[in-house]
């Protein structure tokens, strides 16, 4: 068993930086008089926006599951299993913002704008990889104490 420290606050820095993210566009995008958004609840025309259900699913699987992994404290591997696993859907979610961000861009007359917003899955992803980090040193420690009983 594993006393919870560190990756615990990492965890849940992790958590607030999706849920805020989830709340507001990463990109913007201007063609010629008419104005684009693209993120998890408001994707597409401004004034006429919907949710984008694979942005808003992948923020919402990651949320989940650093919040579940918070909890599973007692059993340090799968802990860090299921943190490794956050932070592969967290890089697949970042790899679907910079395709979606490269379809659009391409386009002729597109004029596109980053968000501050944007910043913040990155964030996320580095906490969740610190988050494991800090798990690896737990297992190391533990380890560590084991060998001297």
């Amino acid at each position: 068993m594993v006393i919870q420290r560190i990756q615990s606050v990492y965890l849940l820095i992790a958590i607030i930086l999706m849920a805020v993210f989830a709340f507001f566009p990463a990109l913007s995008f201007q063609v010629g008089d008419r104005s684009f958004v693209y993120g998890a609840l408001e994707a597409g025309k401004v004034g006429a926006t919907h949710i984008d259900p694979l942005m808003l699913m992948l923020v919402v699987l990651i949320t989940l599951l650093a919040l579940i992994d918070i909890f599973l404290y007692k059993n340090l591997q799968r802990q860090m299993t299921v943190c490794f696993v956050d932070i592969i859907i967290g890089l697949a979610m970042l790899v679907a913002i910079g395709i979606q961000a490269y379809l659009f861009g391409t386009r002729e007359s597109v004029t596109m704008n980053w968000q501050w917003t944007l910043l913040l899955p990155v964030l996320s992803v580095i906490f969740l990889m610190m988050a494991h980090k800090s798990m690896s040193s737990d297992k190391k420690k533990l380890r560590d104490a084991y060998r001297l009983r």
